[in-house]
């Protein structure tokens, strides 16, 4: 079984390693992928050339790790509580579940939502596992996934390999498209994009009268999970419960 690990923290929370020995050749530096905003300057990319990418990095990363078959019982709680979400917000999701123990979660830009069952264990509470959910969504919906993956795609090595082939993202091999979309759901969201995200998931809860708190609670989870090493350090997790807290509160008024 291929092993990612952590992303709603960080990403939120996810890291992936299948390809981990192939990331420095195929996309470059952390460093590079961190100052992305001025390595982009001058480079175009339409968002619907990024979702496209988008999905073929999801459908390598769906071969590379193993996805619960329908009849697991892992599967069937994420379909029991996304049902009629195909269409959320005007995005058109499709939702699955890696069989990895890490706790985590991400969302990319076309609309794949990947739950990992380490999260689903340790959120058996379904409002707090639907808080993140909605979190992940949040990125997506709010752009920042979008502007992520284009950010990371521009600033790798992958980029010229497309562009020697004519532009031609199509032209990706797939160990380059896993290694991307591992890449990019490494890659941090800035703190303002993670309170877009944290409020866009209480506000997800409440318009499926799901019970807000549980945003709360899932944050004071993933923060006890950081010191057991189950989640990559993000700083503030503490004080992203409190804010939470002041948002559903103002929310009550």
């Amino acid at each position: 079984m291929k092993r990612l690990i952590s992303l709603f923290a960080a990403c939120t929370l996810c890291i992936g390693v299948a390809h981990a020995g192939k990331l420095g050749a195929l996309l470059g530096n952390d460093k590079m992928l961190e100052a992305g905003g001025d390595a982009v300057k001058g480079l175009t990319m339409s968002s619907a050339e990024v979702s496209q990418l988008s999905a073929q990095s999801v459908v390598q990363m769906d071969k590379d790790n193993t996805v619960a078959p329908a009849s697991s019982q892992y599967a069937k709680r994420l379909a029991r509580l996304t049902k009629g979400m195909e269409h959320e917000d005007g995005l058109d999701l499709n939702f699955k579940v890696y069989m990895v123990k890490d706790v985590n979660a991400f969302a990319t830009p076309d609309g794949s939502v990947r739950v990992f069952a380490g999260l689903m264990d340790l959120m058996p509470n379904d409002n707090e596992l639907m808080a993140v959910i909605g979190h992940e969504i949040g990125h997506v919906r709010k752009g920042h996934s979008l502007e992520r993956f284009k950010t990371t795609y521009l600033t790798s090595a992958a980029r010229k390999g497309a562009a020697a082939a004519g532009g031609n993202v199509g032209a990706l091999a797939s160990s380059q498209l896993g290694a991307l979309g591992e890449a990019v759901v490494k890659a941090k969201f800035s703190r303002g994009n993670e309170t877009e995200a944290d409020k866009y998931g209480v506000d997800f809860l409440l318009r499926h009268n799901l019970d807000p708190n549980g945003a709360v609670e899932a944050m004071k989870k993933l923060g006890g999970a950081q010191k057991t090493g189950l989640l990559d350090s993000h700083p503030a997790s503490a004080q992203r419960a409190e804010a939470l807290q002041k948002y559903i509160a103002g929310k009550k008024r």
